[in-house]
Parts: C-alpha cells; sequence; structure tokens
C-alpha cells in the first residue's frame, strides 16, 4: 500500500506543499479505464466461490445394420469437470495526517479515481495473462477439459480415435495465407464425437503492432501486396477487427468464434470493485482507501480459438 506525504518532490526533497511553489499538478494517473476482455470472452457474474463446468458428448454417427439387426444403442459420453473458483485481489493507499491537512489540491480525491481505475485495469491484466500465455500449461487459470493448453495441436475429443481430434495452432505470422487456414479451420471443426459443426469467425484480434497488415489483408479490394486482378476473398469475411494493446507480444493474433455453442472462455465475477475509506488501524490520524474485487477466469474448450502465432 503506497503512502502519500507532503514530502513528494523526490527530486529536490522539498516539500513543495508547504512552500506554495507548485503551479499545477501534472499528474498522468488522470485518465479513463480501459477494459478490453469483454470482447474476447463469456463474461457473467456467479453467487458461488466455486463452479463447474461438465463435458459431455452426445451421440455419433449412425452405422449400417443388415436385416433383421439389431440397432445399436449409443450411450453419450462424460468427461472432465473443469473447475472456477474465485480469486480474490486488492489495493489500496494511505494519505498522512499532516498530507490531509496541508492538501490544497484534492490529491485524496485523485488517487481515489486512480484506485477505482486500477482496480478496473486489472482484471484487465490479470484476465488477458491466459492469452498472453496460451502454449502454457501452468497458469493459475489452468488447463481445459483435455488437460491442454489454449493453443495446443493435439487437442483430444470424447470419440474412439482421432476423428474429434483438432489443431487450432498455426504458429505463423498473419499473413493472406494465414487467413486461408483459420478459414478452412473453422469451415471444418467437428464436435467431440467427430461430427461436423462448421463455422465461422467473429472476430480477429490482433496486437497493435499488426493493425496495418490486419486493414490490408481484409479491407482491400484485390489481394494484398500482388500485381494482380485477383479478388481478396477477405474483403468482405464480416469478422471484427479488434485491436488488442493489452497482448504483449507484437506478433501476436487469434480469431474467435464468438457466436459457436462451444465458445467456452470464461470469465466469472462474484464482486464488483468496491472501495472503502477509514481512518487507520493504529495510533495515527492517516486515512486509508482500500478497494477489493473477486473474479476468476479461465476456458474449457479451446475449439472456438484459432491461434495464429503468440
Amino acid at each position: 500500500m503506497a503512502t502519500i506525504t507532503t514530502r513528494f518532490d523526490a527530486t529536490t526533497n522539498r516539500d513543495l506543499l508547504k512552500e506554495g511553489g507548485v503551479r499545477k499538478i501534472f499528474d498522468t494517473t488522470v485518465r479513463e479505464a480501459q477494459v478490453f476482455y469483454k470482447e474476447l470472452v463469456n463474461d457473467g457474474k456467479t453467487g458461488d466461490e466455486y463452479v463447474r463446468d461438465q463435458r459431455l458428448a452426445g451421440l455419433g454417427a449412425a452405422v449400417e445394420i443388415q436385416e433383421g439387426q439389431n440397432i445399436p444403442i449409443d450411450v453419450p459420453v462424460l468427461g472432465t469437470a473443469k473447475t472456477y473458483t474465485q480469486r480474490e485481489f486488492g489495493s489500496g493507499f494511505r494519505m498522512t495526517h499532516r498530507m490531509d491537512k496541508f492538501n490544497k489540491y484534492n490529491l485524496w480525491k485523485r488517487w481515489s479515481k486512480d484506485l477505482a481505475r486500477t482496480m478496473k485495469e486489472s482484471k484487465d491484466i490479470e484476465i488477458h495473462v491466459m492469452f498472453n500465455n496460451p502454449t502454457s500449461t501452468s497458469l493459475t487459470c489452468g488447463v481445459g477439459f483435455d488437460t491442454l493448453a489454449i493453443a495446443n495441436t493435439t487437442h483430444t475429443g470424447l470419440a474412439d480415435g482421432t476423428s474429434d481430434n483438432y489443431d487450432n495452432y498455426l504458429a505463423a505470422a498473419l499473413s493472406y495465407s494465414a487467413l486461408e487456414s483459420a478459414r478452412y479451420y473453422f469451415k471444418t471443426l467437428k464436435d467431440d464425437k467427430g461430427m461436423l459443426v462448421g463455422g465461422t469467425a467473429t472476430h480477429l484480434v490482433f496486437e497493435p503492432t499488426l493493425y496495418t497488415t490486419a486493414f490490408e489483408l481484409t479491407k482491400s479490394s484485390g489481394r494484398p501486396h500482388e500485381m494482380s486482378n485477383t479478388k481478396n476473398a477477405f474483403e468482405n469475411a464480416g469478422f471484427k477487427l479488434y485491436e488488442d494493446p493489452r497482448l504483449t507480444s507484437t506478433t501476436a493474433w487469434f480469431m474467435l468464434d464468438k457466436k459457436s455453442p462451444y465458445f467456452d472462455f470464461n470469465v466469472l465475477t462474484s464482486e464488483e470493485p468496491f472501495m472503502v475509506t477509514k481512518d487507520a488501524p493504529d495510533n495515527t490520524l492517516d486515512r486509508v482507501a482500500i478497494s477489493h474485487q473477486m473474479f476468476t477466469y479461465g476456458w474449457g474448450d479451446a475449439r472456438a480459438c484459432y491461434w495464429g502465432n503468440t
């Protein structure tokens, strides 16, 4: 917890508030909170400390039978469960009685607003951990139903054999051919029993470094970077360009199908950020402001997300 005192000028070690030498406070924390995760997940509420998602696969394909043969009975397959446990996050600051008494610049109000912004943005940063580490298997948000990381080349379903396995990691730079691979992936997607479900990407998500590339690939009438009359197949593809500055890698991009019933990236919030101001718990006359929130995040099935590059 930061403590705000009157001697805040670190360069001269002078008490400028008492001397009256400050013309204005140049405070770079005066900004609006920016939150980007809500576009990338199912954003839900919960009143429970933990919730579980259960994986279940329905019926597979029908089989040919001979005259007089019994019709085979298929049985839905139960898979593993995914547990989402609420996590707590907090921050705060302390202002000395001396600063509070001689404060002429509304610093208590300024940092109270900054604390509210910090809590919102901290949540955004934390949730992006799973998108900034899609190949890791050691995250707090864990792994999916199949115990594999988000971007894995051998995701498994519940059918016998490999008919329902899927590879949602291209490991390639954003390009025209990469978008072709992504389109094919979504159109040929299968469910947990190997049945075709298909889909269409709704979002192309990318780090801001890739903005020009993303714009050229999807907004040009002709195929970009070619001296030809070839039509650009992605000019009217219909997916949203979503520039996400919370992504930490300058090569990061991925695509989502948020309309898919299999879209399974989730944030569950049990407590929105709230702030309490009170006297410091000691024999000083200081005041403290503290803020607290509870949420959790993660994913179970990754098939509605296609990772281009990390």
